[in-house]
């Protein structure tokens, strides 16, 4: 099974309210070329999970528009939430491959622990991961590839 990792892109500074921050301009152009480069992979994916944060809607909105996907709002996945219980509910699921889209400390504790690789692999907004593994469980995937924005 599959299971895709993309940190939402560029946003705003912080004006007081976290969730309330929206992409950048270049922070939607870069999400639209990582998914473009990464189109042919992407095309797998059966379900799209985002974070209810706006800049990580506005990011599964620009990946939903191109693979024509609606997005599931998932609240295990804001950026402070510990992983465990989101591998726990991958467990539950069939739908694979899934997307996620989230933030940060988040998606680099859930692609290196997955991957058991301590902060080895660095998740800078717009960045996609593709990782394999057939229980979703610390130290059980293997990273299929990381792209990073350019």
């Amino acid at each position: 099974m599959q299971l895709f990792i993309l940190r939402h892109g560029k946003a705003e500074p912080m004006p007081g309210n976290d969730a309330a921050r929206a992409l950048t301009e270049r922070g939607r152009k870069q999400v639209a070329q990582v998914c473009k480069k990464r189109s042919q992979e992407l095309s797998a994916v059966r379900a799209i999970w985002a974070s209810p944060l706006v800049r990580t809607q506005q990011t599964a909105d620009i990946v939903s528009a191109h693979l024509g996907l609606p997005i599931v709002t998932e609240p295990l996945l804001i950026g402070d939430r510990d992983p465990q219980q989101l591998l726990d509910l991958l467990q539950q699921q069939e739908n694979f491959p899934i997307l996620l889209v989230s933030h940060q400390p988040l998606v680099g504790r859930l692609l290196n622990g997955l991957c058991g690789t301590g902060d080895q692999h660095s998740m800078g907004t717009s960045s996609l991961a593709c990782v394999s593994s057939e229980v979703w469980a610390d130290g059980c995937a293997d990273l299929d590839w990381l792209q990073h924005a350019d």
